[in-house]
């Protein structure tokens, strides 16, 4: 399956409300911008599961989803695999969601006078919300605690001093991360062991996985390394292909105190690096041993995510 020409309107696949910019996809799926949900993929097997009438809430799960992998300055690809996951999780919690929508308004924007509208897309996939009516709530939630002042019919309103106190101590919260950072080698043949490995198992313990050469950015590679890596509960470095960027970019975390997950296909174990031999690295050789041992270190060593699917 080919994309459609790159500028066409056509309905979102996620959240089908909104009209989305269809984008050239070389792949078997579809890759769209929807104002609402953000930028994504969807593969094929994933494109025929999303049309098979899903439910406005169960959208809602998907397009909050691919809203936080943009703010986190990932593309994100829609699988069978991780669709299943994401559809699984948890609503957040509805202070979660306040502030989400907090963050929201004062996205790209500086200054001490942050207005926004809260009748923009954006806001509907932020807040994780199916009906115009919770943005409303939210709202009101946040007026009531005096986070945002000046409300306006139309939806107008500014984020208060005491608003914009609480986004600089949110910004200071970086253990509450709900990102992982993978250092891997981006060769093609290790895509797969990304999106139905790495991906999966960080997503099976409920957070969210970024990779830097999936991240949109105008920084040097190597400062937006470091920046993702600060912004992440954790690191998972593999050493498959022994790429000496993963190395330092292990190194620097466990110089942050950020815990690293250490990670080798086995039939390259034997070329790993002696001052790694010390630390318990999953050596895998199949994505569902991958996926499944990486899940359970990752809850053992930091705890359940905030999208942890609990049974």
């Amino acid at each position: 399956m080919t994309g459609a020409d790159d500028g066409e309107l056509d309905p979102c696949e996620v959240c089908i409300e909104t009209k989305a910019q269809a984008l050239p996809s070389d792949f078997d799926g579809i890759h769209q911008d929807c104002p609402r949900c953000g930028e994504f993929k969807v593969s094929g097997t994933a494109l025929a599961i999303l049309r098979q009438g899903l439910g406005k809430e169960k959208r809602a799960l998907i397009s909050g989803w691919v809203h936080d992998q943009n703010r986190a300055g990932a593309l994100p690809m829609i699988t069978s695999d991780n669709l299943k996951l994401i559809l699984a999780r948890p609503l957040p919690s509805v202070a979660d969601r306040a502030t989400n929508l907090l963050n929201e308004a004062a996205h790209g924007q500086a200054g001490l006078r942050i207005r926004f509208d809260i009748n923009e897309p954006r806001f509907m996939a932020a807040t994780y919300s199916s009906e115009p009516d919770d943005l409303y709530f939210l709202m009101q939630m946040l007026a009531n605690s005096g986070l945002i002042e000046h409300m306006r019919s139309g939806g107008i309103a500014d984020i208060s001093p005491d608003g914009l106190i609480q986004l600089d101590d949110l910004k200071s919260e970086t253990t509450a991360s709900s990102q992982g950072f993978v250092a891997m080698w981006f060769d093609d043949s290790l895509n797969e062991a990304f999106s139905n490995g790495f991906e999966l198992g960080i997503l099976q313990a409920g957070y969210n996985a970024v990779r830097v050469d999936q991240v949109e950015h105008i920084n040097r590679i190597d400062d937006e390394i470091i920046a993702q890596i600060k912004a992440s509960k954790f690191v998972v470095a593999d050493f498959t292909g022994h790429r000496g960027g993963v190395y330092f970019e292990a190194g620097y975390a466990l110089g942050l105190n950020i815990p690293v997950f250490w990670t080798c296909r086995k039939d390259h174990m034997d070329e790993l690096h002696f001052d790694i031999r010390q630390f318990n690295c999953i050596d895998w050789d199949s994505l569902e041993n991958l996926a499944g041992r990486l899940s359970k270190r990752i809850e053992a060593v930091v705890g359940l995510g905030p999208g942890k699917v609990l049974a």
